[in-house]
């Protein structure tokens, strides 16, 4: 990608964050997937555990990571044993039950149901996976927010 090769040739870490687009809500296990990125860090949040525990977790290689220093990397939380053994499971479930490859068929399946609405409010739908966005056109000074709540 363009930006890879950026970051490259002036030396930054490109850090791709992945906690709103990880952990299969894109189709795919992570949504730098699809552009084929490999980034020097990765960031993940709470679907680590079906977001139903807070964690997160910063993934690099031993390179980037053995930088840090003991106690330069960390939080009031870091490390907590039930958070991991709750991401643990919750990535062993998504495995089992191929729930990130549902998330591409199932987000197909809304598309083409929002595709096949008839109003000229509608202006685009796009997405991946469960991951998905409609822009909906302004009528007589009212947005999105008050259309949606008429």
């Amino acid at each position: 990608s363009k930006v890879k090769a950026l970051c490259e040739k002036y030396k930054v870490l490109l850090i791709v964050d992945e906690v709103q687009t990880g952990v299969g809500r894109t189709g795919k296990l992570l949504c730098q997937e699809y552009d084929g990125v490999k980034p020097d860090m990765t960031i993940l949040g709470k679907s680590l555990s079906g977001g139903l525990f807070p964690v997160s977790a910063v993934l690099a290689s031993h390179e980037i990571m053995l930088q840090l220093k003991p106690g330069e990397h960390g939080s009031t939380y870091g490390g907590n044993p039930l958070a991991c053994a709750v991401a643990t499971e919750a990535l062993k479930v998504l495995e089992e039950e191929g729930m990130v490859e549902n998330s591409r068929v199932m987000g197909e399946r809304l598309r083409e149901g929002l595709r096949s609405i008839d109003s000229d409010l509608i202006t685009n739908i796009r997405g991946r996976g469960l991951f998905n966005g409609i822009t909906i056109q302004e009528r007589g000074g009212r947005g999105a927010y008050e259309l949606c709540h008429k």
